[in-house]
């Protein structure tokens, strides 16, 4: 028999019986049985109560795609001063439109689907100013949804828009690392 760490709420529900749950104390056999019916009923409890729409379902209208490519180029094509000056309050009310209507991945998805916003993105994060304001505002979206579940299932379709393999954006998601997955979506 092994033994391994793991939370209930990331194990798929079917290898659940077939898993014997340790987090390093000493439980008798009976205490096994216990906690594998109790993480089983939890997570059966989660998944039906839980009717995600599918990604493709995903709220992004072209009155939305007008704002993500308003805000990419204009971010990626200005100067800093020039930003400030005259764009920095527009853009900021964009993206509140934006924030909690759109998905995050429906966001970046379209950004890195598109090869001009995808090159306007390589002039954002060669910016540190740019980089840095555009990774907060992005980061405080993926946050949400995230605590609220609505990152992780959606990947494989997100994949797929993007077109990076799954196995490359896992370890972002996993650690929570926005920025990095941006950098890395640049990269491919």
């Amino acid at each position: 028999m092994f033994f391994f760490e793991a939370n209930p709420q990331d194990l798929p529900i079917n290898k659940i019986e077939n898993i014997i749950c340790y987090n390093q104390l000493n439980y008798k056999q009976n205490d096994f049985v216990i906690l594998k019916k109790n993480i089983t009923n939890q997570l059966k409890l989660k998944k039906s109560s839980q009717n995600f729409p599918a990604y493709k379902d995903l709220n992004r209208t072209e009155d939305d795609e007008r704002k993500i490519t308003d805000i990419v180029t204009t971010i990626g094509t200005l100067g800093k001063i020039n930003l400030l000056l005259y764009h920095e309050k527009r853009l900021r009310k964009l993206g509140e439109e934006l924030r909690y209507s759109v998905h995050p991945f429906k966001f970046i998805g379209f950004i890195f689907s598109n090869p001009t916003l995808k090159g306007y993105m390589k002039e954002v994060f060669n910016d540190y100013f740019k980089r840095v304001n555009f990774v907060k505002d992005f980061a405080k979206t993926m946050n949400h949804f995230y605590s609220k579940n609505l990152i992780k299932i959606y990947i494989d379709d997100f994949s797929n828009e993007v077109n990076v393999p799954i196995h490359k954006i896992n370890p972002y998601i996993d650690k929570k690392d926005w920025e990095g997955l941006l950098k890395m979506l640049i990269r491919n």
